[in-house]
């Protein structure tokens, strides 16, 4: 029986979007001993036109000692489809027990420790950007089994604008200590929104 292992999910909820569909090429075998893989995806031209609130919920089987991690930014020079550490706007995931928030950078790094963060099973991850129509965050949200949560050292208001949307057009799925190099990355972009569904 094949482990079923996480299921991220990204959901952006615009006005008014155009239907297409990605595939991302399937994540290559570990080579590290810890098991690392990774995946991008380049986000349409236009995804973020009149985008209002950007939501992404994050589903997976968590241990105290995995990886899982959704980094959001824009393809610099060169231009080559990988989101480089360097080109990263923002990273969010789970890491060994805890939830984590990097910004541009990777100097800094807010975490959230649930109480039963080193209880392996499955968690969910949520959060809710809000923008204004210049494309300003103007409101952030945290949430997971347990309910809201702020990441200890983040600024409550206003939002960071490392945040904003506007900045992205790629991202980076990447998992350690779990075996999912025969898993596939499915984008979808559908009319009221889209999904990106790691399975």
């Amino acid at each position: 029986m094949k482990p079923r292992w996480f299921l991220p999910t990204l959901v952006l909820l615009p006005l008014a979007a155009a239907a297409a569909t990605l595939d991302v090429p399937r994540l290559p075998s570990p080579v590290f001993a810890d098991r690392e893989v990774s995946g991008d995806a380049t986000l349409p031209t236009g995804i973020q036109d009149d985008l209002r609130r950007f939501r992404l919920e994050l589903s997976f089987d968590a241990t105290p000692t995995n990886n899982v991690q959704v980094a959001f930014g824009r393809d610099a020079e060169p231009l080559d489809g990988a989101l480089a550490a360097e080109e990263a706007a923002f990273i969010i995931g789970w890491d060994s027990g805890e939830w984590f928030l990097r910004p541009a950078g990777l100097k800094e790094r807010f975490v959230h420790a649930p109480a039963d963060g080193q209880t392996p099973r499955q968690r969910n991850l949520r959060a809710a950007i809000r923008v204004n129509t210049q494309g300003t965050p103007t409101a952030v949200e945290f949430s997971d089994d347990a309910g809201a949560f702020a990441f200890e050292g983040l600024p409550p208001a206003p939002p960071p604008l490392w945040l904003a949307p506007d900045n992205w057009n790629l991202l980076r799925v990447t998992v350690r200590g779990a075996a999912i190099a025969d898993e596939d990355v499915r984008v979808r972009f559908l009319p009221d929104g889209a999904t990106i569904i790691l399975r």
